[in-house]
């Protein structure tokens, strides 16, 4: 197996449980299809028993993953910086790239991508936006402001604001979704989640502008579960424009994965979910009070905004 290694420690919590799902939960950008390939290609175990998806993982075992290098030409995009700070910055992420290493993108992630522009290897993310999600992202320059904004985000201190073009005329000039969120019981895509069951979530809305078949929605999430503002939306009858992972049913958002299809969009539709995050209001970690980062809409989000 092909060096350097990633290795995770299985706890005594995890003894018993299938590979594959002990991996998917510590790399949980990964499709449950690409884990199983991955543990048939690239993933030992440090005890006698082969690697298979279903092999049950052993209390004080290690599972290890050997990286192939893959071959990824650099793209020349520029991060756009809208704020930098001693310790921190905050950039403006554009669609369709992924905030860290993933499948077969990695050098082409936004961390690396802007570290190569920087100059700076320590940069490491505060937090996280899905790959086709604009608008600001916090980076810190070290460890210590890393901590300070990952426990800002953790103990509900940043406000966030979102803006989201649905499908749909949204009832009502504001809301409030109060609906768990959890994993996706009876589908295809592992990656899937739902409301009505796991953990509590809230998301407050206002309507921003209405169009003839679509809203543009001002969306405040008051907690921080993976994908929480599309589950809602979606929840709701207004799933975000775009989204082929709650937009869709199971078989669209797999041909997309297998590459046999794109069911995203139509001739006029959007190319990627139209999600974007327009400010974040903080505690600064150089030790002011608050702060707040603003980002304008991109220009492919702007053209979905017809008139009626």
């Amino acid at each position: 197996m092909s060096e350097p290694q990633t290795r995770f420690l299985v706890g005594k919590r995890e003894d018993g449980k299938r590979l594959d799902q002990f991996l998917h939960e510590r790399i949980p950008g990964l499709s449950r299809t690409r884990i199983q390939q991955a543990i048939r290609e690239r993933v030992d175990l440090s005890w006698d028993a082969r690697a298979r998806p279903a092999t049950p993982v052993r209390s004080g075992g290690e599972v290890r993953i050997g990286y192939t290098p893959l071959p990824e030409e650099l793209l020349e995009i520029s991060i756009p910086i809208l704020r930098r700070e001693a310790n921190w910055m905050a950039v403006d992420k554009p669609a369709g790239i992924p905030v860290h290493p993933v499948n077969k993108v990695r050098e082409n992630s936004l961390i690396r991508m802007l570290r190569r522009q920087e100059g700076a290897e320590d940069l490491r993310l505060a937090h996280r936006l899905d790959r086709e999600t604009s608008g600001v992202l916090l980076v810190a320059g070290d460890h210590e402001a890393a901590r300070a904004l990952s426990m800002a985000f953790m103990h509900g201190e940043v406000a966030k604001e979102y803006l989201a073009l649905v499908r749909g005329v949204v009832d009502g000039e504001k809301g409030r979704i109060d609906l768990s969120i959890g994993d996706a019981t009876g589908s295809a895509v592992y990656t899937r989640r739902e409301a009505g069951h796991g953990q509590e979530a809230h998301t407050r809305w206002a309507v921003e502008r209405r169009m003839e078949d679509r809203t543009l929605l001002r969306v405040f999430p008051e907690t921080g579960r993976r994908h929480q503002i599309r589950v809602h939306l979606a929840a709701i009858g207004h799933p975000i424009l775009g989204d082929i992972l709650y937009g869709r049913g199971d078989e669209d958002y797999l041909n997309l994965v297998r590459g046999a299809g794109d069911a995203r969009h139509d001739e006029n539709g959007p190319r990627r979910q139209l999600l974007h995050c327009a400010r974040l209001a903080f505690p600064d970690p150089c030790g002011a009070e608050s702060t707040e980062v603003t980002a304008a809409l991109p220009a492919d989000f702007r053209e979905s905004i017809v008139e009626t």
